[in-house]
């Protein structure tokens, strides 16, 4: 039978052993982290202009073929869903790099 003084410390070297593990997985988060950021932070503007331009082209192109009498080659509603959708990659792509620049 462990008596108190085993007892606590067993529980001491388990919190040692967690405190050890949070700051290893501390550690490894900050190697992984600081390149990708620099990455993705020397990336941003060639993916906002990217993703933006794709985003302004479909919504004219939609509103071209739509104002025509030509029958267009992709529906008027996937278009702007195309076009929504790019704005909604650079709204995620920048909160990618808040999660990583915290």
């Amino acid at each position: 039978m462990k008596t108190a003084s085993d007892r606590f410390s067993a529980e001491e070297e388990g919190r040692v052993v967690a405190d050890v593990l949070r700051g290893m997985l501390r550690f490894v988060w900050g190697v992984v982290r600081v390149p990708t950021l620099i990455v993705l932070a020397f990336l941003e503007p060639f993916v906002r202009i990217l993703l933006m331009g794709t985003a302004i082209g479909s919504l004219l192109t939609g509103l071209v073929y739509k104002g025509s009498s030509v029958a267009p080659p992709i529906p008027f509603w996937v278009m702007l869903c195309v076009s929504l959708g790019c704005v909604m990659l650079v709204r995620a792509y920048h909160c990618v790099l808040r999660l990583f620049s915290r």
